[in-house]
């Protein structure tokens, strides 16, 4: 009687070998998750916070309260 595994996918390994990066594609890398990161790491404009705006249903929102809601 043969026993067989009941997840074969967990017995997989991969046979193809990932190609190491050249040094110029690896500094380019590096420079955009940097850039991402600190595009990331900047504050929201907070002028764009304070300023009332207006909802779908007419009422305005933001700095005060809409008393007439």
């Amino acid at each position: 009687m043969a026993v067989n595994p009941s997840n074969l996918a967990s017995n997989y390994v991969s046979q193809v070998q990932p190609q190491p990066q050249p040094p110029a594609e690896r500094a380019a890398e590096q420079a955009r998750v940097e850039a991402a990161k600190q595009e990331q790491a900047k504050p929201a404009p907070a002028e764009s916070v304070l300023r009332p705006t207006v909802n779908t249903q007419g009422q305005t929102v933001g700095n005060f309260i809409n008393e007439r809601a």
